[in-house]
């Protein structure tokens, strides 16, 4: 999986960040979605848990532009680890021309 510098959510734009610089302070954080600025921010780690930490970044934003304004964490993170699960396991399902048989 790669880790997009931009990826679009319900039609807005978001600007994706490698940084330890969070709004929320990197004490018990490893990411962040700025809804306003239209930013995702992932703290540097290994490769499988940025890419996990991003996913559930991405998926807040999916949350908020489905209308949910309350989001239960554990919810997200199991969403999410369930879903980068998906994607690390089956790596060429979003290849160009692949065959669907």
């Amino acid at each position: 999986m790669k880790i997009p510098e931009k990826i679009k959510i319900g039609g807005k734009i978001y600007s994706v960040e490698i940084t330890d610089k969070l709004a929320l302070g990197s004490v018990n954080y490893s990411g962040e979605i700025l809804y306003n600025d239209l930013i995702i921010r992932v703290c540097p780690a290994s490769k499988g848990k940025m890419e996990a930490d991003f996913v559930h970044e991405m998926i807040h934003g999916i949350f908020s532009h489905l209308g949910y304004s309350e989001h239960d964490e554990k919810k997200i993170d199991e969403i999410a680890n369930a879903l980068y699960a998906v994607f690390v396991d089956n790596p060429d399902m979003f290849k160009e021309g692949s065959d669907t048989k």
